[in-house]
């Protein structure tokens, strides 16, 4: 059989052959790939260096020390690149205690631990951490530097070298935080929640079953929630284990008993006359944005210590302080009901003939009107839209449910 090509170039390709191909075998993670592509990179080097033997016997033995040098150059440097940091320890640990990926518990102790091995007391420092399936990540803020440290892990690897990137964001909880915080209790009672409301998502049913978690300060406020996405909607839980009461938020009959509930917890009578308006959202996502943009819904106040509340389903209501602290003079929960709203939705969609699988997609408004606003007092209407944008029917009713006029001016 002819070989092509020099002595010189037959020992520069077995030593990239067999460089790459043992780089390549130490980073293929199934170990029946791994050990073929090693035994068939050495196999080919060995063959081709020892193919000099009979012409060249010399460069055969430098042949062979060229190959041994490369694996050594660049080889081994490259796998220490490449491979995920602390791979061996994950390997011995794998073999003593199996990680489970549906162990939320487990998942977030090793995401604390490891917040501690890539910054001084990182554990304290945390941005964030997700959970998802058997991949952690973990976002630090290095309180020497102001950098944030990035890292993660998947599968049966180990932790990935963390990076660093400049962040503007300086909010941080630790793991003294998160001590009642017991993620695999909190996953069971969010499962059900949305079995109850009967919340999944379409397109993944099973993904309700296995929830992925993130944790971190929310935007609008600071405050550190754990939040799970995997049903029809994401649902929040605080540090010490508890959901958000509002998985009703955006149910037509239901959502009024909420509002009542955080009004209170807000320090607000529900019977007190303080409200301007109130917009709602069904969860259905055809549902008109003629009352807010997200599912749930807001409440505005006139006057007082307090601006606004918005509740999006399943999270905990964001309170806004008022900057004035003008006289109330609005109108009050008292004589709305769930049932009333679900009476109107009902005549609405029988009047325009609305078919059943758009009945739930609604959006409304309860305040004053459009085309009633004007000086002195005024009726406070329901102003409800059944149906998705393309055929949405709408009407303007009172609060006691009768039908006043089409339309929501």
């Amino acid at each position: 059989m002819t070989r092509p090509g020099t002595p010189a170039v037959r020992i520069g390709v077995a030593a990239v052959v067999a460089t790459v191909g043992i780089v390549a075998a130490v980073l293929v993670d199934q170990r029946v790939v791994s050990a073929l592509i090693g035994a068939a990179a050495a196999a080919f080097a060995l063959w081709t260096v020892g193919s000099l033997r009979p012409e060249h016997p010399t460069l055969a033995r430098r042949g062979a020390g060229v190959v041994v040098a490369s694996i050594l150059l660049f080889g081994i440097p490259a796998v220490a690149v490449l491979t995920p940091s602390g791979i061996v320890g994950a390997e011995q640990e794998s073999s003593d205690e199996r990680i489970e990926p549906g162990d939320l518990s487990a998942a977030l102790k090793r995401a604390l631990d490891r917040a501690d091995e890539v910054a001084p007391n990182g554990a304290e420092s945390i941005l964030q951490i997700e959970i998802d399936g058997d991949r952690e990540t973990l976002y630090v803020l290095d309180q020497r530097t102001g950098m944030q440290v990035y890292t993660y892990r998947s599968g049966e690897n180990g932790w990935y070298a963390p990076t660093s990137a400049r962040t503007s964001q300086r909010t941080v909880f630790g793991r003294s935080d998160l001590a009642r915080l017991d993620l695999n209790g909190v996953r069971d009672r969010v499962v059900s929640a949305w079995e109850r409301v009967g919340s999944s998502d379409p397109s993944s049913p099973e993904s309700a079953k296995a929830p992925s978690v993130k944790i971190e300060p929310r935007s609008a406020d600071g405050r550190v929630v754990a939040r799970f996405v995997g049903g029809g909607f994401p649902i929040e839980s605080d540090t010490s284990g508890n959901l958000a009461d509002t998985v009703d938020a955006a149910s037509i009959d239901r959502f009024l008993d909420v509002a009542s509930r955080v009004m209170t917890a807000a320090g607000l009578e529900p019977d007190a006359k303080v409200l301007y308006r109130i917009e709602f959202r069904s969860l259905d996502e055809a549902a008109s944005r003629h009352g807010r943009f997200e599912s749930g819904f807001e409440l505005y106040f006139d006057g007082g210590p307090i601006s606004s509340i918005a509740v999006d389903v399943g999270s905990f209501p964001v309170v806004r302080k008022a900057t004035t602290t003008d006289e109330p003079d609005g109108f009050s929960l008292t004589g709305l009901t769930g049932a009333t709203m679900a009476s109107v939705r009902d005549d609405l969609a029988r009047r325009r003939l609305v078919p059943a699988y758009d009945r739930d997609a609604i959006g409304a408004k309860i305040g004053v009107a459009r085309n009633d606003d004007h000086p002195g007092r005024v009726p406070v209407t329901i102003q409800m839209v059944v149906g998705p944008s393309s055929t949405e029917v709408a009407g303007v009713y009172s609060t006691r449910g009768r039908f006043l006029r089409d339309g929501t001016d």
